[in-house]
């Protein structure tokens, strides 16, 4: 009986370190054609960012040529708003002006790569896409605006501020493709409130810091707000790993319960 059940444990162990390669060739095999065209754009999109941060301008240029040639054609899987089509659609060919100009820095390349790849990868990757990574930064940056605007330092504010409002510019494309058009409006009010604070000879320190409140309680919903329910979705997916693996698990126990049921029966038995 100890033999079986053996034999058991090391069979169901083995099922069980083969239901995540299993799943990813499944998972492969039957993805539709627009998804792996989108792959394809995503590869093209993360070589053009490795490019750019290595210095190789040229590479990163072809890259984004091919890009701005296949983007216009491409049918993606998931229908999006058409302001976040556009907002792709422009940081490419902007990105593509850029490398093809002969002023434009390597931080100003670097970033227009960034922007471009955190687009395409918002795309592709439902669960952990790239903007989500940034959510720190945009909170201490934050956090560093409201101390500045409470010490009324406009030098030092107007610094932080540009840098900041550069940092979300970058992750704009990707947050609208996947966040509602409600959230996005928040966030883009509370900025703009702030840029036209900026621009007044007299700024208003009040309603700048009543506009970063809102522009923190609006990130805090956006990133942390939709963090909590990534789990959940997932586990609603039926070719989620985390369904396979337990599914095994489920049969595992049933399978050792039914073992020892047996074990005590005969136990029993021959009492």
């Amino acid at each position: 009986m100890k033999k079986n059940i053996r034999f058991l444990l090391f069979f169901l162990m083995i099922g069980l370190f083969l239901s995540w390669p299993i799943h990813n060739l499944y998972s492969k095999l039957n993805q539709p054609i627009e998804e792996k065209q989108l792959a394809a754009l995503d590869q093209i999109a993360h070589e053009l960012l490795t490019y750019a941060k290595k210095g190789d301008l040229e590479g990163a240029e072809q890259r984004i040529v091919q890009l701005a040639e296949r983007f216009p054609n491409q049918h993606l899987p998931n229908p999006i708003r058409i302001e976040s089509l556009n907002a792709v659609t422009q940081s490419i060919l902007a990105a593509k002006q850029s490398f093809a100009s002969a002023n434009a820095s390597e931080q100003q390349l670097l970033w227009h790569a960034t922007r471009v790849r955190i687009a395409i990868d918002a795309l592709t990757h439902d669960h952990q896409p790239m903007w989500r990574s940034y959510y720190p930064s945009l909170v201490t940056q934050v956090q560093n605006l409201q101390l500045s605007a409470v010490e009324r330092n406009f030098s030092q504010f107007r610094e932080q501020f540009d840098e900041n409002y550069r940092l979300f510019l970058a992750i704009k494309p990707g947050m609208s493709i996947q966040l509602p058009e409600g959230q996005m409006s928040s966030i883009t009010v509370a900025y703009d409130i702030i840029s036209k604070e900026m621009r007044n000879s007299q700024v208003d320190w009040q309603l700048v810091r009543e506009a970063l409140r809102e522009l923190n309680g609006s990130f805090q919903v956006a990133f942390v707000g939709e963090e909590k329910s990534t789990f959940a979705r997932l586990m609603m997916r039926p070719d989620s790993p985390i369904v396979i693996l337990a599914s095994i698990s489920i049969a595992l126990i049933m399978a050792l319960s039914y073992v020892a049921w047996k074990k005590y029966d005969g136990e029993i038995r021959s009492t």
